[in-house]
């Protein structure tokens, strides 16, 4: 919650959804944030997504979840629910191409 807080500090801090997430979720009280899916794999795709490993290779979220830093509300604007899509991004970044990389 603090990453995103980082953000939100700064960004749309009239908006009420805005305002109800600083308020719960960044100050670490209250119950643990409901994440909404916009971008979601199949489920008989067998993928496994992790954040930890994308963010410590520094890609940046507009990379897979388009400019979020210009919407009040996450959209899917960005088709990645594609092993090609996926797969280009990895060769151009040098990332594994192993399948057991994000199929489990």
């Amino acid at each position: 919650m603090a990453t995103c807080a980082t953000c939100h500090r700064r960004e749309a801090t009239d908006h009420p959804a805005v305002v109800a997430f600083m308020e719960q979720y960044a100050g670490g009280q209250g119950e643990p944030m409901v994440w909404r899916k916009v971008n979601a794999m199949p489920t008989s795709a067998m993928v496994h997504f992790k954040h930890k490993p994308h963010i410590r290779a520094e890609v940046d979220c507009a990379t897979c979840h388009g400019e979020v830093s210009q919407m009040t509300v996450a959209q899917r604007v960005i088709n990645t629910a594609s092993m090609g899509w996926c797969l280009d991004c990895h060769r151009e970044s040098g990332a594994s191409i192993d399948c057991l990389t994000c199929h489990h």
